[in-house]
């Protein structure tokens, strides 16, 4: 990703979403409260919401009419809305074209160490393994953009940094951009270079995480 655009004046969940931003940055965070419109954002992006007169540009390309399935974007939720039915080994190839499936398939299930899961229900993951797989299926599809709403939230701080080095490691090999959710800052600066921060539906700040975010927010 190289520049990610994003027009919108809409109402939705009791505020208003008013932003016209453009972010360059490869991986950049969404800091806010609780309500402040982060998701909605998100759903914009994903074309999962879809408000009259509102715009989203990815690489010069505008993707407002395009459906959410064309738009080359991969998005992970807090609980990852993963197939049940299936097996961790199935959701992931979901996303995978024949052609190249084997190769994708093993880079994918060695980054995220999900050899042992690979015939496991997804009802029978733990929390972490689930965002795991979700992560893995979103990446299967080669997005140029990948949208992350705090799937990091309530893992052990150790597995989570690892998993987010991963995907910030894999991510930048490709040319995949980030854009993540987050109310944590330390998960801000491991992950991202830019954030922006947003409250009431409005973007307050946008920067280097380091400069946004303030010194008593930020990990020593």
């Amino acid at each position: 990703m190289t520049e990610l655009r994003v027009k919108c004046d809409a109402p939705i969940g009791g505020i208003r979403l008013r932003v016209d931003t453009t972010m360059r940055d490869t991986s950049t965070s969404l800091f806010g409260p609780s309500g402040s419109g982060k998701s909605s954002l998100l759903r914009l992006i994903a074309g999962l919401w879809t408000p009259i007169g509102s715009e989203v540009w990815l690489d010069g390309q505008d993707l407002s009419h395009i459906p959410a399935h064309r738009r080359r974007i991969g998005l992970v939720a807090t609980d990852p809305a993963l197939f049940p039915h299936l097996t961790a080994e199935e959701n992931i190839r979901f996303g995978i074209s024949p052609k190249d499936s084997e190769s994708k398939f093993e880079t994918l299930l060695r980054l995220f160490e999900l050899r042992s899961l690979q015939q496991a229900r997804i009802p029978t993951l733990s929390g972490g393994e689930r965002k795991r797989v979700a992560i893995a299926r979103a990446l299967a599809g080669e997005p140029l953009l990948l949208l992350l709403d705090e799937v990091f939230t309530g893992m052990h701080r150790a597995q989570r940094n690892e998993l987010i080095l991963r995907v910030r490691e894999h991510c930048g090999q490709r040319g995949i951009g980030i854009l993540s959710v987050t109310h944590d800052p330390a998960e801000a600066v491991l992950l991202n270079t830019e954030t922006l921060t947003i409250d009431d539906g409005k973007i307050t700040a946008q920067g280097p995480t380091r400069n946004v975010l303030s010194d008593d927010l930020l990990p020593i």
